[in-house]
């Protein structure tokens, strides 16, 4: 029982930290809108960048993005498989969130935030590629896709263990899963709403 409890407080932490709506709540205290009725309909900062504000996507980014470094601080010291279990519940929890009926969003942010803080070094390399790429499209999935490239890509130059790698590939590919899980949804409010025109292809 001993070994076991541990995990469990883990666990437990990682998925109230993730549950936290930060898309939500600034959606409800901003515009007092529901993100998961409006834009995409996904409770991330893509969708208030476009249905709340442009700054406000942002902050949202930044906290989610938090979420991840908060949970990858506390359990980087930890054995591989409490990282793991930790950022398996931190994604569980930002994509099932129990405040929200189990309705959360994709998790790219935290996860990112996660793979920051183990792999700093590459994670900041790809952080400044992207930023290239930012300015050069003004497209957020290429921009993502180069920040999870880099950081994953190049960890091995920087002298990460192969868990220390291999736990954020697995977390993005979950990431993958969430959003063909959340398909459904989300292209049906995606018509309701416009979401091309709010976009204007900024995809």
């Amino acid at each position: 029982m001993n070994t076991v409890l541990p995990y469990f407080f883990f666990a437990l932490f990682a998925y109230l930290i993730g549950s936290i709506p930060v898309a939500y709540l600034i959606g409800q205290k901003i515009r007092n809108v529901d993100v998961r009725e409006v834009g995409e309909g996904n409770v991330g900062a893509r969708n208030v960048f476009h249905t709340v504000g442009h700054k406000w996507g942002s902050i949202v980014f930044l906290g989610d993005f938090g979420k991840g470094i908060l949970v990858a601080a506390i359990v980087s010291q930890e054995s591989k498989y409490v990282i793991a279990l930790a950022g398996f519940f931190l994604l569980l929890g930002h994509g099932f969130p129990v405040w929200l009926k189990f309705i959360g969003g994709k998790g790219l942010s935290p996860v990112g935030g996660f793979t920051a803080t183990l792999l700093p070094m590459s994670s900041i390399v790809g952080i400044g590629f992207s930023v290239f790429i930012w300015l050069s499209v003004r497209k957020f999935m290429p921009t993502t896709v180069a920040v999870i490239v880099c950081a994953v890509g190049l960890a091995p130059f920087f002298g990460y263990s192969t868990s220390r790698i291999l736990i954020p590939i697995g977390l993005f590919a979950l990431v993958g899963v969430k959003r063909k899980i959340d398909e459904p949804r989300t292209k049906k409010i995606e018509r309701n709403n416009e979401w091309n025109r709010l976009t204007g292809g900024m995809i």
